[in-house]
């Protein structure tokens, strides 16, 4: 099946975004609607986003739009525009302690993912820069490096995907997204700039242990990151059955509850013990989830959830102390 692409018209590019509860913002824009880089793992296609947009992709020619994640991508290249009208007449702008008010580029797509999406996103970073906006991006592709001298800015941090640094492995699991090597290439070039970074160790696949962890957190603390977020693959939904249909199948080993609980619990206490052994572990941030309740000690999830990242943003407003850190413990 050949990609199918085209433009996509949007009323408010700016939307207020719950993944403050990951610490990562209070807003997000997304350039497109699909994306290319067809990771088999993607939750993407299951959210409302995409799952309300039915009739509409089909139209579009887009029959299954679960299954054929990664097969389509549709433009809004008139966000820009929308959104330097939006921001000039906004008054209230939404900053939780988690949050931030940062505004995340994307959550739904990739803003780099090819040349047109990094046009668009260039735009938009220079707008919300324009109105000393706080910008975080995330990405799996290197051509944001072409965009250093807007990036290397103190408002801000550019974070790239590297579940682990193994591209045969990951060219199985995200199968049009660039090698993890030149990604983490790409990260040692944007620290060298100057650049605020923070790298995603995530999804991690299942058969990370956890002297792949201590290798892995090495490498990305060449990069001297800000933060490193992190939460292991999940194949629980329709993901799991592009997984399969990918070859993937140690999916099977964590398609069920149970299994991916136990998969979760072994690679925390696995990349918590690394990042104590190289002391980084104040980085690290676990992006834990509210389906462990009853596995994991409450209090623990409690303390992720909605927890601000230890970034240092330029007009910061206070100072989060991370002395009471828990380290994971499971319930009894």
């Amino acid at each position: 099946m050949a990609n199918i692409t085209g433009r996509e018209e949007i009323v408010n590019p700016l939307q207020k975004s719950s993944l403050n509860k990951k610490g990562l913002c209070d807003y997000v824009i997304n350039v497109a609607s699909g994306c290319l880089h067809g990771c088999t793992f993607c939750y993407v296609p299951s959210t409302p986003a995409i799952r309300t947009k039915q009739m509409q992709l089909k139209s579009k020619g887009v029959n299954d739009p679960q299954i054929e994640w990664g097969k389509y991508l549709f433009i809004r290249d008139e966000i820009p525009k929308k959104l330097d009208n939006i921001l000039s007449r906004k008054k209230k702008w939404v900053s939780t302690l988690a949050g931030k008010g940062v505004v995340l580029l994307c959550s739904g797509t990739d803003p780099y993912q090819n040349q047109t999406t990094a046009k668009i996103t260039r735009e938009v970073i220079q707008i919300l820069l324009k109105y000393d906006k706080r910008v975080r991006i995330l990405t799996r592709s290197p051509l944001w490096l072409k965009d250093l001298d807007l990036l290397v800015h103190p408002n801000v941090t550019v974070g790239m995907s590297i579940p682990a640094i193994n591209d045969e492995l990951m060219k199985r699991i995200e199968p049009f997204a660039p090698p993890t090597s030149l990604r983490y290439q790409a990260l040692l070039e944007g620290a060298a700039a100057g650049c605020r970074l923070y790298a995603a160790i995530a999804p991690t696949p299942p058969q990370m242990g956890f002297e792949d962890f201590l290798t892995h957190l090495g490498l990305l603390m060449q990069i001297k990151p800000e933060v490193l977020f992190w939460e292991p693959i999940n194949a629980r939904g329709t993901n799991g059955k592009r997984m399969l249909l990918a070859g993937l199948e140690f999916a099977n080993s964590i398609m069920n509850k149970t299994s991916w609980a136990e998969n979760f619990l072994r690679q925390w206490e696995q990349i918590e013990h690394a990042s104590q052994v190289l002391g980084c572990m104040d980085l690290l941030h676990i992006w834990a989830d509210r389906e462990l309740e009853g596995v994991v000690d409450k209090d623990i999830l409690n303390y992720w959830w909605y927890k601000p990242t230890v970034e240092n943003w330029e007009t910061e407003v206070f100072q989060y102390s991370d002395e009471s850190r828990p380290i994971l413990k499971r319930s009894s």
